[in-house]
Parts: structure tokens; sequence; C-alpha cells
């Protein structure tokens, strides 16, 4: 399944407008420590991902171009549990997972742990994360086999990370919950996530059946979401970018539903498999979720988007 996955990753040519050449794949090199793996172009972090789960989750941080602007915020003043591009689940059985516990603490009151050793597989190309986390508060109701594969850049600068997670429960019903849509206008999300950095405006959110921006394409049900815009460095020039968030076919829910902020105060997108309703897991039952990642130059253009979809969609 791996060197499936690996083929797919880097097969083709990439598409998308305003993609400016960089230098090739070449550059590249893996940069490894205690609790982190970074992908380097020379001098100039690409992504780092982070195991720790420091402040309440693994997360990704910095996400940018090779050639380009960091795209993703950490830990920002008004959702300091914000992770650049994250997993975390909203409440698991009532206890909160997501947001930081009122005491001031600097995590939520549900634990998102990792429990044995990151195995971390590199090549010229890409590397392969493997992480087993568990979900506790007192007692652990949920594992998490994690397994993430990432890409070096293509000649556009562009690169994947397909995302596949398998979730357990423990002896007991796990019933995953968020805060009711209908019940908070902000209520709804939950899961993998994406918060850009305030660098971010010009806001371009699409999906795939041809929704745009939150009017229209917020909790509705597509097969994917590109979110792109325009990010403007003081002193360097204003350079668009952005990321498709692409749902498997084989998900339960597909096609899911999808949480959007598209404003320079909050901007933030991602799959929302609750977003119309809570799920419930039976004990020890199992279910996989499998997302791709797709990081390019240029604001995303439908048609190329929807034929790299569809060679995620062919994969297993």
């Amino acid at each position: 399944m791996l060197k499936r996955w690996t083929r797919m990753m880097v097969a083709g040519l990439f598409f998308l407008s305003a993609a400016p050449a960089w230098a090739d794949a070449t550059a590249c090199h893996w940069k490894a420590e205690k609790d982190s793996l970074c992908l380097m172009a020379g001098e100039k972090v690409v992504y780092c991902w982070h195991f720790a789960a420091e402040g309440g989750y693994p997360y990704l941080h910095p996400l940018s171009l090779p050639a380009g602007p960091v795209m993703s915020a950490l830990a920002p003043p008004d959702h300091p549990w914000h992770r650049g591009l994250w997993f975390s689940w909203k409440f698991l059985n009532d206890v909160n997972y997501w947001e930081f516990a009122p005491n001031h603490s600097q995590e939520p009151d549900g634990k998102t742990m990792v429990v044995a050793p990151v195995t971390i597989h590199t090549t010229a190309t890409t590397a392969t994360i493997g992480l087993r986390l568990k979900y506790s508060k007192g007692q652990t109701v949920l594992t998490e086999q994690r397994e993430l594969v990432a890409s070096v850049p293509r000649a556009d600068g562009s690169y994947m990370i397909d995302w596949r997670s398998t979730f357990t429960a423990g002896d007991r019903d796990v019933v995953f919950e968020r805060t009711p849509p209908e019940k908070a206008s902000w209520g709804g999300y939950g899961g993998l996530g994406f918060r850009a950095a305030k660098t971010m405006g010009q806001f371009r959110a699409i999906d795939s059946e041809g929704h745009t921006g939150r009017t229209q394409a917020h909790g509705k049900q597509a097969r994917w979401m590109d979110f792109s815009g325009v990010f403007a460095v003081p002193g360097e020039k204003p350079l668009p970018a952005g990321l498709p968030i692409f749902d498997h076919p084989s998900n339960p829910r597909h096609p899911t539903r999808w949480y959007l902020s598209d404003t320079t105060d909050l901007p933030y997108f991602g799959p929302a498999l609750l977003f119309a309703q809570p799920m419930t897991l039976k004990a020890g039952a199992s279910f996989t979720l499998k997302y791709r990642i797709l990081v390019h130059p240029g604001l995303g253009e439908p048609p190329a988007l929807e034929k790299e979809y569809q060679a995620f969609a062919r994969s297993r």
C-alpha cells in the first residue's frame, strides 16, 4: 500500500495558474530531530511535523511553499489551540478534546497522546510516518493508528501529504459529538483542519460541486474543497497559494460536509464528518479516514483539482 501511495504522489505534473518555477527536488533534504521531521529546501523549512503533542496534539507547522510564503498559523491569539494543519475531535463521550480547558491550561480536558515510538522512513522523494495515539481522560476511550506519506515538491513547487487514520473504540461505545451548527453559527467543526496565516487574504474557497465562499460552501457536501488566497508579507511580492483537502470515497459519510471560515479574522477550513449529526462507534469497532492534502502555488483550478482527486479516489 505504501508503495502504491508513493507512486500516486510523485506521478504526473502539476497544473495551477501563477505557479513560479523553483529549484528541483534534489535541493530538498529531510531533517529529523527528537520530536519532529522537517523537509528543508536549503536553509528554508518547507514543512515540519511535530510529534510530541505539545499544546494538545501533533501538528504540522510551518506549511509553506519552497519558494513562497508560510501558509499556516501556529497558536493564534484568538484560538491558541489551532495548530497549522492538525487533527482533533471536538467531543468524545462529552469530553472536550479541542479547546483548551477553562482553567487556563495549555491543553484540552481530553488528552491526545502519542503512546509508541514514532516510525519514520524517508527516501529521496517521500517520508512515511507512523504514529499510535490514544484519546483519554482517566481511561483510554479511543486509539488511533495514523500513517502519513509526504512528498518533496514537484517542479512547480506543489507537494502532497496523504493522511490515513484508523480509530478503534475501547471497551465501551464512543460518541463523537460537536457543537451543533443549529445552536451556534460557529458550530459543526471537528477532525482535520487547517488554520491559515494572518497574511492570507483575497480568499477563494471552492468545492467539487462548484460552491464558492462561506455562504454557498459552508456545511455542504463535496468530494473536495480548495482553500486559496493571496499571501501579502510586508516588503515582499504578494503571492497566491493554497491547498485542497480531498475526501476519499471510502470514508464514512462521503462526500463529507465542510466547515469554512474565509475571513481575515479566522481563515480556517476542514472536512466536518460530524457537521450534520453525531456518530457512535461501538465498543471494539473501528473505522478509517483517508485524506490527501495538496499544497500548491497559485489559485486552485477546478478541472485540475478534479483530476488530482480522481487519482486519489482510485488509490486504496
